[in-house]
């Protein structure tokens, strides 16, 4: 096995794949689970609105063009514009073409909100802030393998396992619909094909040049960390919205 391949195992590992929130999300031991999946969609829609930004900016540090290009196909896909391979193993899921082609992935998150009945008016916490900030800093300011690093190996690699939690999560604990909640098992089958590219990318960087591999798993660390932090918040602030509901519903009694 190759040092990349350990690197994604190590990814695969990290607690901000299989955080204590994401547990007790899909496993509905919050105090108040209808509660936390609103507050995680108004919550992490301030860092799927940036998804788009983050991709350009890493794209801008690609010398290679073929890597490039790779980059320049997510960012496409993005949009909303998924190639008939794709559309054939989504119809394999039950995913219908119009639930999702030419739609771009921020809308399909705005669709889960609203299907949730979230008020277009709800705010975003500082920490997605100082999460979305501090990422995209990462992949303006990195070396060229940093920034793989970050949103290869320490995003794109792992959010099959971290969507896995919050899909299972929705479907026990929601009663919204497939359609609404496409965004998520969308990215958990199209991201982990880009995830093996960023893998792949990331072996020729360290194939070029071997010092490489050091640059890739710091930028992962720096990924995996920040993700970790976000989640830290929303756990905390998970409790402190069920505390809100006992104390509201305890004035209505």
């Amino acid at each position: 096995m190759c040092n990349i391949d350990n690197l994604v195992l190590e990814a695969q590992d990290h607690k901000a794949v299989h955080h204590p929130y994401l547990i007790a999300l899909k496993d509905g031991t919050l105090n108040n689970s209808q509660l936390a999946i609103k507050d995680f969609a108004i919550q992490y829609a301030g860092y799927t609105s940036w998804f788009p930004r983050f991709l350009t900016a890493a794209i801008s540090k690609m010398t290679n063009t073929t890597h490039r290009n790779h980059l320049l196909d997510n960012l496409n896909e993005e949009s909303g514009n998924i190639d008939q391979d794709e559309l054939e193993l989504l119809h394999k899921l039950g995913i219908e073409d119009e639930w999702v082609q030419g739609i771009s992935h921020p809308e399909l998150f705005q669709r889960f909100k609203n299907s949730l009945g979230i008020d277009s008016k709800s705010k975003i916490d500082e920490s997605v802030e100082i999460w979305r900030e501090m990422f995209l800093d990462i992949l303006y300011n990195g070396s060229e393998a940093e920034v793989i690093g970050a949103i290869g190996i320490g995003t794109e690699s792992v959010v099959k396992h971290i969507y896995k939690h919050i899909l299972l999560g929705i479907q026990r604990h929601s009663d919204i619909d497939k359609y609404d909640y496409v965004f998520f098992e969308l990215h958990s089958e199209i991201d982990d094909e880009h995830g093996k590219i960023m893998i792949q990318i990331a072996k020729d960087m360290v194939e070029e040049n071997p010092n490489n591999y050091h640059e890739i798993r710091k930028g992962m660390l720096k990924a995996l960390n920040l993700r970790n932090m976000f989640w830290d918040s929303m756990y905390e602030r998970s409790k402190k919205l069920s505390n809100e509901s006992r104390r509201e519903h305890a004035a209505a009694i």
